[in-house]
C-alpha cells in the first residue's frame, strides 16, 4: 500500500527549490534520507508532513491527492502524521505535559493519555524528569522529550529530522530500537534524515538520497 506518491513536485523556500520527478513511499517501511547540508532533506520532510504547499505537481497521501484548498481535510491528513523537527521547541511546562500536549489536542481520554505518556516515558528513560520544567533540561534530555512527544501520537507516519543528533550516546541505541519496534509492531511508516551513513544502514534498507535539491534515488529492500 502506498503511503505517498509525489509526481513532478516542486517546493520552493526563498531561492531554494526541491524537485521530485516521480517518487513513492510504501506504508510500513523505514526510509533513510541522506545528503550534504543544504541539499533539501528537511524540505522533503516538510512536504511529506504536508506543512508546506508545493508550487507545482501533485502529492498523494494514503492514496488520495492532497487538496491544500480543503482546510479541514488538509488538517485531518496532517494529524495522521507526526513530525519531529531538527530543532524542536519545548513548551514552558513540565516534561509530562509537553509529551501529553498533542494527545490533548486530539481529544483523547485522560486515562488513555496517561497510559500512553507513561509508557513512552518509561521506554525513553525519562522518569527522573517527569515533573521538571522542560526548559531546565540539557540538550540531550530535551531531544528525548521532543522525540517522546512525537512517538506518543501513534501516528500512521513518523517523520524524524536528525532524531538522535543531540541525544546522549548512551541512549541512541535505545531510541533507535523503540522507533524500529513501532515500525514492526504498529506498521508505522518512518522517514528519517541523518548525516550518519552507519545509522542509515542500521535503521533502513530503503535509502533516499538528495543531491542539489533533486531526489535522486529511492532504494528497495525487505526490512519492515
Amino acid at each position: 500500500m502506498s503511503a505517498y506518491r509525489l509526481h513532478n513536485v516542486e517546493g520552493q523556500w526563498g531561492g531554494f527549490v526541491l524537485r521530485v520527478d516521480d517518487f513513492g513511499l510504501q506504508s510500513g517501511r523505514i526510509y533513510s534520507v541522506t545528503g550534504p547540508n543544504g541539499c533539501g532533506k528537511t524540505s522533503l520532510l516538510r512536504l511529506l508532513a504536508l506543512l508546506d504547499r508545493p508550487v507545482a505537481g501533485r502529492v498523494h497521501y494514503g492514496g488520495d491527492v492532497v487538496d491544500y484548498d480543503d482546510g479541514a481535510g488538509w488538517l485531518r491528513s496532517r494529524r495522521r502524521i507526526a513530525y519531529l523537527m531538527q530543532q524542536p521547541y519545548l513548551f514552558n511546562m513540565s516534561v509530562y505535559d509537553n509529551i501529553a500536549y498533542g494527545l490533548h489536542l486530539r481529544h483523547i481520554s485522560s486515562a488513555h493519555i496517561r497510559r500512553r505518556v507513561c509508557d513512552v516515558i518509561e521506554r525513553l528513560a525519562l522518569d527522573p524528569f517527569v515533573r521538571r520544567n522542560a526548559h531546565t533540561l540539557s540538550g540531550g534530555e530535551a531531544q528525548r522529550v521532543a522525540l517522546a512527544r512525537t512517538l506518543v501520537l501513534d501516528a500512521d507516519v513518523m517523520l524524524l529530522d536528525e532524531f538522535t543528533a543531540s541525544v546522549d550516546q548512551q541512549y541512541v541505541q535505545m531510541v533507535e530500537e523503540y522507533v524500529r519496534e513501532l515500525n514492526t509492531e504498529c506498521g508505522t511508516t518512518v522517514v528519517f534524515t541523518t548525516h550518519s551513513s552507519n545509522q542509515a544502514a542500521r535503521m533502513s534498507d530503503h535509502p533516499i538520497t538528495i543531491v542539489e535539491g533533486v531526489v535522486t534515488a529511492c532504494g528497495g529492500g525487505n526490512r519492515r
